[in-house]
Protein backbone atom coordinates (compact mmCIF):
# COMPACT_ATOMS: atom_id res chain seq x y z
CA UNK A 1 0.00 0.00 0.00
CA UNK A 2 2.50 2.55 0.86
CA UNK A 3 4.27 1.84 -2.45
CA UNK A 4 0.94 2.83 -4.15
CA UNK A 5 0.73 6.12 -2.54
CA UNK A 6 4.19 6.85 -3.41
CA UNK A 7 3.64 6.17 -7.05
CA UNK A 8 0.14 7.82 -7.12
CA UNK A 9 2.24 11.07 -5.36
CA UNK A 10 4.95 10.76 -8.13
CA UNK A 11 2.96 10.07 -10.94
CA UNK A 12 0.13 13.39 -9.57
CA UNK A 13 3.22 15.21 -8.93
CA UNK A 14 4.52 14.72 -12.90
CA UNK A 15 0.99 15.83 -14.09
CA UNK A 16 0.23 18.63 -11.34
CA UNK A 17 3.55 20.77 -12.11
CA UNK A 18 2.84 21.18 -15.54
CA UNK A 19 -0.80 21.77 -15.32
CA UNK A 20 0.17 24.53 -13.22
CA UNK A 21 2.61 26.09 -14.98
CA UNK A 22 -0.03 25.76 -18.70
CA UNK A 23 -2.59 28.18 -16.46
CA UNK A 24 -0.55 30.61 -14.20
CA UNK A 25 0.91 33.35 -16.13
CA UNK A 26 4.17 33.06 -17.91
CA UNK A 27 6.84 35.53 -16.91
CA UNK A 28 8.86 36.76 -20.34
CA UNK A 29 12.17 37.66 -18.12
CA UNK A 30 14.44 36.57 -16.12
CA UNK A 31 15.72 38.91 -13.87
CA UNK A 32 18.54 36.55 -12.18
CA UNK A 33 19.34 35.60 -15.52
CA UNK A 34 19.40 39.01 -17.33
CA UNK A 35 17.71 37.39 -20.53
CA UNK A 36 14.47 36.74 -21.60
CA UNK A 37 12.15 33.49 -20.77
CA UNK A 38 11.18 31.64 -24.40
CA UNK A 39 7.93 32.37 -25.72
CA UNK A 40 5.51 29.28 -26.67
CA UNK A 41 5.94 28.41 -30.52
CA UNK A 42 3.56 29.10 -32.80
CA UNK A 43 2.18 25.26 -34.64
CA UNK A 44 4.33 25.06 -37.65
CA UNK A 45 3.56 21.37 -39.72
CA UNK A 46 7.20 22.52 -41.82
CA UNK A 47 8.88 22.54 -38.28
CA UNK A 48 6.89 19.53 -36.92
CA UNK A 49 8.16 17.51 -39.89
CA UNK A 50 12.07 19.10 -39.92
CA UNK A 51 12.36 18.03 -35.84
CA UNK A 52 12.73 22.00 -34.90
CA UNK A 53 9.30 22.20 -33.24
CA UNK A 54 9.39 20.01 -30.78
CA UNK A 55 12.79 21.36 -29.26
CA UNK A 56 11.35 25.24 -29.06
CA UNK A 57 8.48 23.46 -27.30
CA UNK A 58 11.14 21.66 -25.01
CA UNK A 59 12.75 24.97 -24.50
CA UNK A 60 9.52 26.96 -23.40
CA UNK A 61 8.99 23.94 -20.85
CA UNK A 62 12.40 24.47 -19.41
CA UNK A 63 12.11 28.41 -19.06
CA UNK A 64 8.90 28.00 -17.31
CA UNK A 65 8.28 24.88 -15.26
CA UNK A 66 6.79 26.15 -11.66
CA UNK A 67 8.85 27.15 -8.96
CA UNK A 68 12.24 26.90 -11.63
CA UNK A 69 13.67 30.60 -9.68
CA UNK A 70 12.58 28.72 -6.49
CA UNK A 71 14.29 25.37 -7.24
CA UNK A 72 17.30 27.05 -9.05
CA UNK A 73 18.23 28.80 -5.90
CA UNK A 74 18.31 26.07 -4.16
CA UNK A 75 20.22 24.03 -5.98
CA UNK A 76 22.60 26.72 -6.22
CA UNK A 77 22.63 27.27 -2.29
CA UNK A 78 23.29 23.60 -1.71
CA UNK A 79 26.71 23.45 -4.64
CA UNK A 80 28.04 26.89 -2.42
CA UNK A 81 27.65 25.39 0.65
CA UNK A 82 29.67 22.54 -0.58
CA UNK A 83 32.25 24.76 -1.97
CA UNK A 84 32.06 23.43 -4.98
CA UNK A 85 34.54 25.27 -7.37
CA UNK A 86 32.52 25.76 -10.20
CA UNK A 87 28.62 26.69 -9.81
CA UNK A 88 27.01 26.44 -13.45
CA UNK A 89 29.31 28.92 -15.63
CA UNK A 90 30.92 31.06 -12.92
CA UNK A 91 34.06 29.86 -10.24
CA UNK A 92 33.48 30.64 -7.04
CA UNK A 93 36.94 31.19 -5.25
CA UNK A 94 37.15 32.96 -1.30
CA UNK A 95 36.55 36.45 -2.59
CA UNK A 96 36.51 37.01 -6.62
CA UNK A 97 33.68 35.19 -8.83
CA UNK A 98 35.17 34.84 -12.19
CA UNK A 99 34.16 33.18 -15.45
CA UNK A 100 34.44 29.18 -16.77
CA UNK A 101 34.87 28.02 -19.88
CA UNK A 102 35.56 24.68 -19.37
CA UNK A 103 38.82 24.70 -22.05
CA UNK A 104 41.86 26.49 -22.54
CA UNK A 105 40.61 29.57 -25.24
CA UNK A 106 42.27 29.88 -28.28
CA UNK A 107 43.73 33.82 -28.25
CA UNK A 108 45.38 33.25 -32.06
CA UNK A 109 42.35 32.90 -33.94
CA UNK A 110 44.02 34.28 -37.85
CA UNK A 111 40.96 34.40 -39.73
CA UNK A 112 39.04 36.28 -37.11
CA UNK A 113 41.83 38.59 -36.42
CA UNK A 114 42.42 39.55 -40.22
CA UNK A 115 38.63 39.45 -40.55
CA UNK A 116 38.87 42.27 -37.41
CA UNK A 117 41.78 43.80 -38.88
CA UNK A 118 40.70 44.55 -42.19
CA UNK A 119 37.36 46.21 -40.94
CA UNK A 120 39.43 48.55 -38.69
CA UNK A 121 41.85 49.36 -41.34
CA UNK A 122 39.19 50.17 -43.99
CA UNK A 123 37.78 52.21 -41.21
CA UNK A 124 40.53 54.21 -39.78
CA UNK A 125 41.31 54.92 -43.36
CA UNK A 126 37.91 56.17 -44.05
CA UNK A 127 37.99 58.28 -40.84
CA UNK A 128 41.64 60.07 -42.10
CA UNK A 129 40.53 60.80 -45.55
CA UNK A 130 37.49 62.78 -43.41
CA UNK A 131 39.77 64.62 -40.23
CA UNK A 132 38.38 61.97 -38.10
CA UNK A 133 40.43 61.02 -35.17
CA UNK A 134 40.57 57.19 -34.83
CA UNK A 135 41.28 55.37 -31.33
CA UNK A 136 40.95 51.65 -30.55
CA UNK A 137 40.63 51.50 -26.81
CA UNK A 138 41.21 47.84 -25.13
CA UNK A 139 40.01 46.90 -21.95
CA UNK A 140 41.00 44.01 -19.63
CA UNK A 141 37.75 41.63 -18.75
CA UNK A 142 37.18 41.34 -15.52
CA UNK A 143 38.37 37.67 -15.65
CA UNK A 144 41.41 38.35 -17.21
CA UNK A 145 42.72 40.77 -15.01
CA UNK A 146 42.09 38.12 -12.01
CA UNK A 147 42.96 34.79 -13.97
CA UNK A 148 45.92 34.29 -11.56
CA UNK A 149 42.35 33.99 -9.06
CA UNK A 150 42.00 30.40 -10.95
CA UNK A 151 42.26 27.45 -8.46
CA UNK A 152 45.55 25.58 -10.06
CA UNK A 153 43.41 22.48 -11.37
CA UNK A 154 41.05 25.13 -13.65
CA UNK A 155 44.19 27.22 -15.07
CA UNK A 156 42.99 26.43 -18.28
CA UNK A 157 39.88 28.12 -17.78
CA UNK A 158 40.30 31.24 -19.41
CA UNK A 159 43.06 33.09 -21.18
CA UNK A 160 46.44 31.87 -20.03
CA UNK A 161 48.38 35.06 -20.67
CA UNK A 162 48.14 38.68 -22.59
CA UNK A 163 49.44 37.11 -26.38
CA UNK A 164 46.35 38.08 -27.60
CA UNK A 165 46.45 41.96 -26.78
CA UNK A 166 50.48 41.22 -27.41
CA UNK A 167 49.58 40.51 -31.17
CA UNK A 168 46.87 42.21 -31.45
CA UNK A 169 47.88 45.55 -30.51
CA UNK A 170 51.12 44.65 -32.53
CA UNK A 171 48.88 44.41 -35.76
CA UNK A 172 47.05 47.29 -35.25
CA UNK A 173 50.17 49.21 -35.23
CA UNK A 174 51.68 47.41 -38.10
CA UNK A 175 48.55 48.97 -39.86
CA UNK A 176 49.06 52.31 -38.63
CA UNK A 177 45.65 52.45 -36.28
CA UNK A 178 45.72 54.14 -33.25
CA UNK A 179 45.33 51.59 -29.96
CA UNK A 180 44.99 52.54 -26.65
CA UNK A 181 46.22 49.62 -24.20
CA UNK A 182 44.68 49.99 -20.98
CA UNK A 183 45.77 46.65 -19.41
CA UNK A 184 48.86 48.50 -18.42
CA UNK A 185 46.99 50.70 -15.97
CA UNK A 186 44.45 49.05 -14.81
CA UNK A 187 46.10 45.78 -13.67
CA UNK A 188 48.70 47.85 -11.80
CA UNK A 189 45.41 48.62 -9.05
CA UNK A 190 42.84 45.65 -10.06
CA UNK A 191 41.46 45.80 -6.90
CA UNK A 192 40.83 49.12 -6.82
CA UNK A 193 39.78 49.43 -10.23
CA UNK A 194 37.47 46.19 -11.17
CA UNK A 195 34.43 44.57 -9.31
CA UNK A 196 34.93 41.31 -8.00
CA UNK A 197 31.71 40.14 -8.79
CA UNK A 198 30.86 41.69 -11.94
CA UNK A 199 32.72 41.30 -15.52
CA UNK A 200 32.83 44.95 -15.82
CA UNK A 201 35.66 47.84 -14.48
CA UNK A 202 34.12 49.42 -11.91
CA UNK A 203 33.85 53.80 -11.87
CA UNK A 204 37.50 53.61 -10.37
CA UNK A 205 38.56 51.92 -13.93
CA UNK A 206 36.28 53.89 -15.79
CA UNK A 207 37.47 56.95 -14.67
CA UNK A 208 41.16 56.18 -15.43
CA UNK A 209 40.43 54.92 -18.59
CA UNK A 210 38.37 58.52 -19.15
CA UNK A 211 41.73 59.77 -17.36
CA UNK A 212 43.90 58.22 -20.22
CA UNK A 213 42.07 58.68 -23.15
CA UNK A 214 41.97 62.53 -22.27
CA UNK A 215 45.56 62.10 -22.09
CA UNK A 216 46.05 60.72 -25.36
CA UNK A 217 43.66 63.16 -26.88
CA UNK A 218 45.10 66.03 -26.02
CA UNK A 219 48.50 64.68 -27.02
CA UNK A 220 47.80 63.68 -30.38
CA UNK A 221 44.67 64.94 -31.63
CA UNK A 222 42.87 68.05 -30.30
CA UNK A 223 42.16 70.28 -27.35
CA UNK A 224 39.66 69.09 -24.83
CA UNK A 225 39.21 69.94 -21.03
CA UNK A 226 39.45 67.03 -18.61
CA UNK A 227 37.61 66.45 -15.76
CA UNK A 228 39.71 66.24 -12.41
CA UNK A 229 37.26 67.17 -10.11
CA UNK A 230 35.20 63.96 -9.90
CA UNK A 231 34.20 62.47 -6.41
CA UNK A 232 33.63 59.20 -6.29
CA UNK A 233 31.73 57.16 -3.52
CA UNK A 234 29.68 54.02 -2.97
CA UNK A 235 26.20 53.54 -3.69
CA UNK A 236 23.95 53.26 -0.84
CA UNK A 237 23.02 49.72 -2.21
CA UNK A 238 23.61 46.13 -2.32
CA UNK A 239 24.99 45.49 -5.18
CA UNK A 240 24.42 42.89 -7.33
CA UNK A 241 27.55 41.87 -9.87
CA UNK A 242 26.66 40.31 -13.10
CA UNK A 243 28.23 37.02 -11.81
CA UNK A 244 26.35 37.33 -9.09
CA UNK A 245 23.38 37.62 -10.55
CA UNK A 246 24.00 34.42 -12.56
CA UNK A 247 24.61 32.82 -8.68
CA UNK A 248 20.95 34.52 -7.58
CA UNK A 249 22.83 36.86 -5.33
CA UNK A 250 23.99 34.02 -2.83
CA UNK A 251 27.23 34.76 -2.72
CA UNK A 252 28.20 36.72 0.27
CA UNK A 253 30.38 39.97 -0.44
CA UNK A 254 31.14 43.56 0.13
CA UNK A 255 31.10 44.68 -3.65
CA UNK A 256 30.09 47.59 -4.07
CA UNK A 257 28.38 50.09 -6.60
CA UNK A 258 30.06 53.33 -7.12
CA UNK A 259 28.71 56.95 -8.26
CA UNK A 260 30.25 60.10 -9.30
CA UNK A 261 29.67 63.84 -8.04
CA UNK A 262 31.51 66.89 -10.30
CA UNK A 263 32.50 69.88 -8.04
CA UNK A 264 30.55 71.49 -10.89
CA UNK A 265 27.87 70.36 -12.83
CA UNK A 266 27.92 70.42 -16.74
CA UNK A 267 24.39 71.10 -17.65
CA UNK A 268 23.41 68.95 -20.72
CA UNK A 269 20.41 67.59 -22.45
CA UNK A 270 19.90 63.42 -23.75
CA UNK A 271 18.07 61.66 -26.44
CA UNK A 272 18.27 57.96 -26.71
CA UNK A 273 17.24 55.94 -30.01
CA UNK A 274 16.08 59.63 -30.95
CA UNK A 275 13.27 60.28 -28.35
CA UNK A 276 14.65 62.98 -25.48
CA UNK A 277 15.03 61.69 -22.13
CA UNK A 278 15.90 63.04 -18.55
CA UNK A 279 19.24 64.30 -18.09
CA UNK A 280 21.20 61.82 -16.36
CA UNK A 281 23.68 59.90 -16.31
CA UNK A 282 22.90 57.70 -13.47
CA UNK A 283 19.73 55.24 -13.26
CA UNK A 284 18.11 55.02 -9.66
CA UNK A 285 15.79 52.50 -10.69
CA UNK A 286 18.56 50.36 -11.71
CA UNK A 287 21.21 51.38 -8.86
CA UNK A 288 21.58 48.09 -7.38
CA UNK A 289 23.15 46.57 -10.68
CA UNK A 290 25.69 47.88 -13.44
CA UNK A 291 23.15 49.30 -15.48
CA UNK A 292 22.84 51.75 -12.87
CA UNK A 293 25.01 53.58 -15.28
CA UNK A 294 23.62 54.94 -18.50
CA UNK A 295 20.53 52.78 -17.61
CA UNK A 296 21.96 49.86 -19.18
CA UNK A 297 22.97 49.42 -23.29
CA UNK A 298 20.92 51.63 -24.94
CA UNK A 299 21.30 51.69 -28.99
CA UNK A 300 22.19 55.41 -29.53
CA UNK A 301 22.34 57.39 -27.08
CA UNK A 302 23.54 61.47 -27.58
CA UNK A 303 24.38 63.57 -24.83
CA UNK A 304 24.79 67.92 -25.71
CA UNK A 305 26.48 70.02 -23.42
CA UNK A 306 26.05 72.93 -25.89
CA UNK A 307 29.57 74.37 -25.76
CA UNK A 308 30.28 74.36 -29.31
CA UNK A 309 33.91 75.70 -29.12
CA UNK A 310 34.69 72.33 -27.62
CA UNK A 311 34.96 68.78 -29.86
CA UNK A 312 32.51 66.13 -30.48
CA UNK A 313 33.35 62.45 -29.86
CA UNK A 314 31.57 59.90 -31.13
CA UNK A 315 31.91 56.26 -29.17
CA UNK A 316 31.28 53.04 -30.27
CA UNK A 317 31.13 49.37 -27.64
CA UNK A 318 29.24 47.68 -25.67
CA UNK A 319 28.30 47.49 -21.88
CA UNK A 320 32.05 48.63 -21.31
CA UNK A 321 30.97 52.19 -22.62
CA UNK A 322 28.59 52.47 -20.00
CA UNK A 323 30.20 53.82 -16.96
CA UNK A 324 32.72 55.41 -19.13
CA UNK A 325 29.97 57.66 -20.62
CA UNK A 326 28.76 58.98 -17.34
CA UNK A 327 32.25 61.26 -17.13
CA UNK A 328 33.18 61.45 -20.92
CA UNK A 329 30.40 63.95 -21.87
CA UNK A 330 32.10 66.69 -19.69
CA UNK A 331 35.39 67.16 -21.93
CA UNK A 332 32.85 67.74 -25.04
CA UNK A 333 30.29 69.80 -26.50
CA UNK A 334 28.50 67.00 -28.19
CA UNK A 335 28.86 63.15 -27.00
CA UNK A 336 27.24 60.48 -29.00
CA UNK A 337 27.70 56.46 -28.45
CA UNK A 338 26.22 53.48 -31.20
CA UNK A 339 26.07 49.91 -29.72
CA UNK A 340 25.29 47.80 -32.65
CA UNK A 341 24.47 44.69 -30.69
CA UNK A 342 21.50 46.93 -30.67
CA UNK A 343 21.67 50.04 -33.34
CA UNK A 344 20.63 48.81 -36.76
CA UNK A 345 19.56 51.91 -38.48
CA UNK A 346 22.79 52.57 -40.04
CA UNK A 347 26.17 51.20 -40.99
CA UNK A 348 28.85 53.42 -39.12
CA UNK A 349 29.87 54.86 -42.42
CA UNK A 350 26.13 55.41 -43.28
CA UNK A 351 25.98 57.22 -39.71
CA UNK A 352 29.28 59.24 -40.27
CA UNK A 353 27.94 60.45 -43.31
CA UNK A 354 25.27 62.93 -41.19
CA UNK A 355 27.53 62.89 -38.32
CA UNK A 356 31.26 63.92 -38.47
CA UNK A 357 32.82 64.22 -34.79
CA UNK A 358 36.47 64.69 -34.45
CA UNK A 359 37.07 61.86 -32.60
CA UNK A 360 35.69 58.39 -32.67
CA UNK A 361 36.59 55.71 -29.67
CA UNK A 362 36.46 52.24 -30.30
CA UNK A 363 35.72 50.60 -27.11
CA UNK A 364 36.02 46.97 -27.21
CA UNK A 365 37.07 44.64 -23.76
CA UNK A 366 40.11 41.70 -24.95
CA UNK A 367 37.27 38.56 -24.92
CA UNK A 368 35.97 41.11 -27.73
CA UNK A 369 38.58 41.70 -29.69
CA UNK A 370 38.32 38.95 -32.07
CA UNK A 371 34.57 38.57 -31.96
CA UNK A 372 33.09 39.58 -35.56
CA UNK A 373 29.35 40.32 -34.79
CA UNK A 374 27.85 42.98 -32.89
CA UNK A 375 30.13 46.16 -32.55
CA UNK A 376 32.96 43.33 -34.25
CA UNK A 377 30.83 43.93 -37.43
CA UNK A 378 29.93 47.93 -38.27
CA UNK A 379 29.23 47.66 -41.82
CA UNK A 380 26.14 45.35 -41.17
CA UNK A 381 22.64 47.37 -40.68
CA UNK A 382 21.01 44.27 -38.53
CA UNK A 383 21.08 43.78 -34.52
CA UNK A 384 23.51 40.36 -34.68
Amino acid sequence: MKHIIKVLFFCGALFLLPAVMLVQKPADYSYYENRALAEFPSFNMQQVLDGTYFPQVETYITDHFTERTRLIRLNIRKELALHNPVVGETVVTEDVLLPYYGVQLDRQDAEAMGQELDMLDKLNRYCGQRGIAFLYVGIPEQGSVFRDRYPSYLKDSGFRDMSLTDAFGDSLAARGIDFLDMAPYLTADREQYYSTTDHHFNLYGAYETYLRIMEYINAHYCAAPVTDDLTITPVDTDFLGSRNRQLYGLFETDDALYTGTLAESIPFTREDNGAPVDATVYSEADRDVYAYYMGGDVAETIIRTNRPALPDVLVVGDSFTNALETILYTSFDEMRSLDFRYYTGKTIYEYLEGYQPDVILYVRDDLSYLVTDGNGDLESHSAQ
